[in-house]
């Protein structure tokens, strides 16, 4: 979705979020809970928000008072600045921020296309882009995901299951590329290119499907008696010994094999 530095003013802090949203409940439609990697991975869920009209007209984004008035004071010049700076630089009237500066009420990049589609669903599938291991999670529709997140426009328990095993791991960490010692979930290599099993049954979807369920059951059981959230969590998957996580990643990882038509025996890839 972009990044969102802080001094452009799209950002909130839950307190300024809180103040906005009691003055008017509409202003929910347009102030959004914002999630990066760090904070699904540890925390476990957004710490800040976000203004996000979308692609929304300037009388449009004005009925919204207090979201507007926010950015008209804190955006607006900052904007303005950057387009004035750009002209001064090229000696031409147009280029990127003073494009910008035409729409300064919304996102430089607001990404409708991504918006649009996960918008329509119950829930959607992020992992962060940087990562040693992927770990997927189901999201609610209203987050706004961070520029440091991948997003999956997918709500069913089996695309989740197929992401989350051990067949698409070794996909990832063989086609991606790398961000210093960590890998990066690269969409174009990684997803575009990931062979899904091509005829499943409907046995060996729903078998992906509720194996995919109990992984997510045994994170949720685990998570609140654990500290550093999801990251420790899978971290004890290094460790030797019996371990309920481990167990699931086995029993999913069988399950999709089965869906493939593949013998654990042999060279995935």
């Amino acid at each position: 979705t972009g990044q969102y530095p802080r001094h452009e003013g799209f950002m909130l802090e839950e307190a300024e979020a809180r103040v906005i949203l009691s003055g008017d409940p509409k202003n929910a439609e347009v102030v959004l809970p914002f999630l990066v990697g760090s904070e699904f991975l540890t925390g476990g869920g957004p710490e800040r928000w976000v203004i996000d009209f979308q692609t929304r007209g300037i009388l449009d984004a004005k009925h919204y008072q207090l979201p507007f008035a926010h950015l008209q004071k804190e955006t607006l010049p900052y904007i303005a600045a950057k387009a004035e700076d750009e002209r001064r630089k090229t000696d031409k009237d147009s280029g990127q921020d003073q494009n910008w500066l035409k729409t300064w009420w919304l996102h430089f990049r607001p990404r409708p296309e991504l918006i649009g589609k996960v918008s329509k669903l119950k829930r959607f599938i992020v992992c962060s882009r940087v990562t040693k291991r992927p770990v997927f999670v189901f999201v609610a529709p209203l987050i706004r995901p961070g520029d440091a997140l991948s997003c999956f426009a997918l709500e069913d328990d089996y695309s989740f299951g197929i992401l989350q095993s051990s067949v698409h791991w070794l996909w990832f960490i063989t086609k991606c590329s790398k961000f210093k010692s960590d890998f990066r979930y690269t969409p174009e290599s990684v997803f575009d290119t990931f062979p899904w099993p091509q005829s499943p049954t409907p046995k060996q979807v729903e078998a992906v499907a509720e194996a995919g369920r109990e992984v997510r059951r045994v994170r949720a059981e685990a998570l609140p008696k654990l500290k550093g959230g999801l990251r420790a969590l899978y971290r004890t998957l290094e460790l030797p010994g019996a371990n309920p996580l481990k167990d699931a990643h086995a029993a999913l990882d069988a399950a999709v094999l089965a869906a493939y038509g593949f013998s654990a025996k042999k060279d995935l890839l």
